[in-house]
């Protein structure tokens, strides 16, 4: 008798077993479905490009002007293009107010530069899905530019210069700290510059060649949004291109001689122009604007004045010259005015206009022939 009551029990057992496990094999079938459904549904709701009826305007939010210029001369009276960032105002730290936020929102189109403004990043999340946003950072082939890298052989005499520069500049430094009137937001900065090592450089559009890879890509998504004027986008893209790769060859025939193939700058902005051209940038901080040249970097750029003969430092139309006039100063070189036309500091002088500018600029201070 209790040999039949253990086979019951033994019985019972393996059916409850068998239960569970069919029971947890239809739970995890139910759950892959589900699962399975879930990525359909993703995949099936991922907003297509947006495309306007015909006859409507295409309305364009780009993120700063060099975007901007390029929707411009691509879309031509199509399309209505406007720039988050007002015309005489450094883009890297401006931040958009809600009502700017919810405008972006109504355009058909963003074209932008992921990682150049958190303040743009965080507002494309925010809009949605509604319009059809375009990441320029992809056709430029964005890349890493190292810093300056240091000089190994110093003699004395450009030991103490240096030494002396860096008081001196710690001195304007101090002084433009109780006059700073931005109201930016406040960022992180290692010694000697931001902390960039490892991120890429958005600065593509100081090469021509990557803007014209830009203009295609602009191009593209106008004639996807409005089918209806397609040829006219593409037609008006290739013109763009060919136009950018004749200021880019302008570029680098017009610093192909020069005695000089170093030149110093305010920020890293313009670590692409140089690697088009040949030539070396030097700058006194990274590729934030904002951030403090620490006294070991000052040392290196007093190091390579002195060994290089360099005549110039660069400053920029929106920024404060105080650092790069007082360390020009003490060194006995000059300062002139490199455009990293990250806004449009004079409205009567387009992109085009102001690169040209600059190679005058660079050709003057390299003494190129």
């Amino acid at each position: 008798m209790r040999m039949i009551r253990m086979s019951v029990s033994r019985t019972r057992s393996h059916d409850l077993r068998r239960i569970v496990a069919l029971g947890a094999a239809l739970v995890l079938a139910a759950g892959m479905s589900a699962c399975s459904a879930l990525k359909s549904e993703s995949s099936s709701s991922a907003s297509a490009p947006h495309t306007i009826a015909p006859g409507k305007t295409l309305t364009v939010s780009t993120s700063f002007y060099p975007i901007q210029y390029l929707a411009e001369a691509i879309g031509g009276p199509l399309v209505k293009v406007s720039t988050v960032t007002p015309s005489n105002v450094e883009p890297h730290d401006f931040e958009l107010s809600g009502k700017e936020t919810a405008e972006l929102g109504k355009a058909d189109l963003i074209a932008y530069v992921p990682g150049f403004q958190p303040s743009l990043d965080k507002a494309v999340k925010e809009v949605g899905s509604g319009p059809t946003v375009v990441d320029l950072s992809k056709p430029a082939n964005l890349v890493h530019h190292e810093g300056v890298e240091e000089e190994h052989e110093h003699s004395e005499e450009a030991s103490a210069s240096a030494t002396d520069a860096a008081s001196a500049v710690a001195t304007a430094q101090s002084s433009e700290a109780g006059h700073d009137d931005h109201g930016h937001a406040e960022h992180s900065q290692a010694e000697g510059g931001e902390d960039h090592d490892g991120d890429l450089d958005p600065h593509f559009w100081l090469d021509p060649t990557r803007m014209a890879s830009a203009a295609t890509q602009i191009g593209d998504a106008l004639a996807q949004a409005d089918p209806t004027n397609a040829e006219t986008y593409k037609k008006n893209a290739a013109s763009m291109k060919s136009q950018m790769e004749a200021l880019s060859k302008k570029l680098v025939d017009g610093t192909a001689k020069c005695q000089h193939k170093e030149f110093v700058t305010s920020h890293e902005a313009f670590g692409y122009l140089a690697d088009r051209t040949g030539l070396t940038q030097l700058g006194l901080s990274g590729l934030d604007p904002d951030s403090t040249p620490s006294p070991a970097r000052l040392k290196q750029i007093s190091d390579a004045v002195k060994a290089k003969g360099i005549t110039t430092i660069f400053t920029e139309e929106l920024l404060s010259p105080k650092v790069a006039e007082t360390l020009a100063k003490d060194l006995g070189i000059t300062t002139a005015v490199l455009d990293p036309i990250e806004s449009q500091a004079d409205d009567s002088k387009d992109y085009e206009a102001v690169m040209n500018e600059n190679l005058e600029a660079l050709q003057k201070a390299l003494s190129c022939e």
